[in-house]
């Protein structure tokens, strides 16, 4: 693949939500991604473009980061079908192409949500959050004693959406290239990164910013014995601690996160409020 065309699939790739519909979900965004390549490659066949739109127009969904590994093994296939020398033979790459949509974006889409929804984004505010105690951002403080530099409070911000950008920029980019030349039994170049691997150190990292977390929240509050307890700070540990809790009950019971977070949140603002 020339550099000019994986650019164009990478750019264009960051409007894959646009038109997002609870009808066909991102079919709209994969066509916009693909439309330029589309249009060069049936350049000597327009009448074939209606029912090759009619086919990027039925439903799509997966992690928009991860997609970019459909549009390079797409693009591949799409290539074979225009090559085929016959119709049955056109018949059976475009039966090839429509499994390839179908399978490539479901499986892409499981390794996107594990990875990037729910490792990387809660890696990426407990880094916040570790670099704004390591400046001296405390977080803990509705109202801190001394003001700080702008660039300390927006520090955390930045290494939270540096890291997390970084790795989904590279990842978009090196997907569509590895998926397109990657042979059919590598999974579409889908076998060339450790996923899980990915995934389990990136929450032993995790893990180990969240333990630094809590060392340096006990130490902040208990670095003066005389200073008298801070009851928010108490109850905001316990319920803390109780939510962590019940997650792993819900999870068990494999009840839907979104009820936890939404209780969460009410019950924080009614302490707060309070």
């Amino acid at each position: 693949m020339k550099f000019t065309q994986q650019f164009s699939f990478f750019w264009r790739s960051f409007f894959l939500q646009t038109g997002w519909n609870y009808l066909r979900y991102q079919s709209l965004g994969l066509l916009f991604v693909m439309w330029p390549f589309l249009k060069k490659l049936y350049s000597q066949d327009k009448d074939a473009i209606p029912s090759v739109v009619s086919r990027y127009l039925a439903v799509f969904n997966t992690q928009p980061v991860m997609a970019s590994f459909c549009f390079g093994a797409l693009a591949k296939q799409e290539e074979y079908i225009v090559n085929a020398p016959n119709l049955n033979e056109t018949n059976e790459e475009i039966l090839e192409w429509n499994a390839i949509k179908r399978g490539l974006s479901i499986t892409t889409a499981s390794i996107g949500d594990r990875l990037f929804w729910g490792t990387l984004k809660p890696l990426t505010l407990l880094l916040a959050l570790f670099v704004w105690l390591v400046l001296g951002v405390h977080v803990f403080e509705l109202q801190p004693e001394n003001s700080l530099p702008l660039l300390y409070i927006a520090a955390g911000s930045i290494a939270a959406f540096l890291s997390f950008n970084t790795i989904a920029l590279f990842v978009k980019w090196e997907g569509i290239k590895i998926s397109y030349t990657a042979p059919v039994n590598g999974c579409f170049g889908l076998t060339s990164f450790d996923w899980n691997r990915t995934i389990y150190n990136a929450k032993k990292i995790g893990l180990v910013l969240t333990v630094g977390l809590i060392l340096m929240g006990i130490y902040y509050y208990l670095r003066d014995f005389q200073r008298s307890i801070d009851v928010q700070f108490v109850t905001r540990a316990v319920i803390i601690v109780f939510f962590v809790c019940i997650s792993f009950i819900t999870r068990r019971l494999r009840i839907p996160n979104m009820y936890l977070y939404l209780s969460a949140a009410a019950v924080f603002n009614l302490v707060c409020y309070l």
